[in-house]
């Protein structure tokens, strides 16, 4: 695998076919004929092996063909590799040329509110009440639903269990102090205790993410009831500084320019390191000895509790109805296809893309094929808050930058905190 190769997706690992579509090539897949030209649906979404829906990804074909044939309808795909779903979207919503109904978002809906519509509340009550509610807090804008998450992809711990018992230690970190502890009594033999990339600033799964995990476990929060950033506080200094703590402590060097999820977790995945956050798809690639030395050695746990206990953020991966829309009913239909149990399931064992379904989740032949589903369902249990909002790739880039720089030791965390704060202040009045 390529070093650009890894660099293509957010939080996955690419290899094979996969890998080399996901370099810019736009692609589509459906069925084209045999349907009425105005029950057709076109659907946005990212190249595999990022979360993409039946027909794209390899599960549920035969029921995606069946359903089409049902609605008599035809979906056709515009597949992007995931880096560069947003710069499209933005261009096309923007010229008015997206011919798009159903379009992928993740963490975008505030910033798209105007090309979008709030159509999540007419889904099926069933559907909706076997989702956790903290699922749609991303999607939801002025009190409306505007999207439906799909995959419950929250941050969880994942660990060596040789390297842990190797050095005594039994069982996951519970706490904060059990973490830095754990991180430097594995830091040993050429190895490291904690890794991360921490090489990008912006977006879901950027530098900031694992600092708004830690501002949650701290007691924290980013904004006030008027929108204006609360976290220049105690907490959110204490989350930072738990971040420097553990680079001193043991984090892998490294981890300051790894610009991707996949670079810190091919460290764990070769043994070089002992624990770090990551996305519930993990687990899969963990598991094959193409790219994993770990296998039968991957434990995970929920996030190690701060002050105010433990939190997490979400991947916000969610189906949006866009205004343009040809059919909003047969695209609301389509979307609770996608969220049905049987396709829920087979989109876990298949892709390792966990359900957003909590009956699914609990389902025992998921968590036998997905031992890390327990650990994601209980993390759900817990707050976990992306805090997304109009211009979040622009805020998480200003709070992310202070971060690095406190990160190479260019300042202190009480600093970094405060110039984030004005950034992010700034950023906020030019909105309103």
């Amino acid at each position: 695998m390529s070093d650009d190769s890894l660099l293509l997706s957010r939080r996955t690992l690419l290899h094979g076919a996969a890998g080399v579509a996901a370099a810019g090539v736009l692609s589509e897949f459906g069925v084209r004929t045999g349907y009425a030209a105005d029950t057709g649906l076109d659907v946005f979404a990212p190249l595999p092996p990022d979360p993409s829906p039946p027909g794209a990804a390899k599960f549920s074909e035969a029921a995606f063909a069946a359903w089409q044939k049902a609605n008599d309808a035809r979906v056709k795909y515009e597949l992007l590799a995931w880096p560069q779903l947003h710069d499209r979207m933005a261009t096309a919503f923007a010229s008015g040329t997206s011919d798009w109904d159903l379009v992928y978002m993740c963490g975008w809906v505030p910033e798209f509110i105007d090309s979008i519509v709030p159509y999540a509340d007419t889904l099926p009550a069933s559907t909706t009440a076997d989702m956790p509610p903290s699922s749609f807090k991303t999607v939801t804008w002025d009190g409306k639903r505007y999207g439906a998450v799909f995959t419950l992809s929250l941050l969880t711990l994942f660990y060596n269990t040789e390297h842990l018992e190797i050095a005594g230690l039994k069982g996951p970190p519970q706490t904060w102090d059990d973490l830095k502890r754990y991180t430097k009594e594995l830091t040993r033999d050429g190895r490291y205790g904690w890794v991360l990339d921490y090489g990008d600033s912006a977006g879901i799964g950027g530098t900031t993410s694992y600092w708004m995990c830690f501002l949650q476990q701290a007691g924290g929060t980013m904004y006030n009831k008027d929108g204006t950033p609360a976290f220049n506080s105690d907490a959110g200094v204490m989350a930072l500084q738990m971040m420097l703590d553990l680079m001193k402590l043991g984090t892998d060097p490294g981890s300051i320019s790894y610009a991707g999820i996949n670079d810190a977790t091919n460290v764990l995945l070769s043994g070089r390191a002992s624990m770090m956050m990551n996305w519930p798809y993990m687990w899969k690639p963990a598991q094959d000895p193409k790219q994993s030395k770990i296998i039968g050695k991957l434990g995970g746990a929920v996030l190690p509790a701060g002050p105010a206990g433990t939190a997490s953020i979400d991947g916000t991966d969610a189906w949006t109805v866009t205004a343009s829309c040809k059919n909003p009913d047969l695209a609301t239909k389509l979307v609770d296809f996608y969220l049905s149990p049987e396709v829920q399931k087979r989109q876990a064992i298949d892709t390792g893309w966990l359900p957003i379904r909590i009956s699914v989740l609990s389902d025992p032949e998921v968590q036998k094929a997905l031992p890390n589903a327990a650990v994601v369902l209980e993390q759900a249990k817990h707050p976990y808050d992306s805090f997304v909002t109009q211009n979040y790739n622009q805020i998480t880039q200003a709070i992310g930058t202070e971060i690095q720089k406190a990160l190479q030791g260019r300042q202190t965390a009480k600093i970094a905190m405060a110039n984030a704060s004005d950034l992010v202040a700034k950023i906020v009045k030019q909105n309103q």
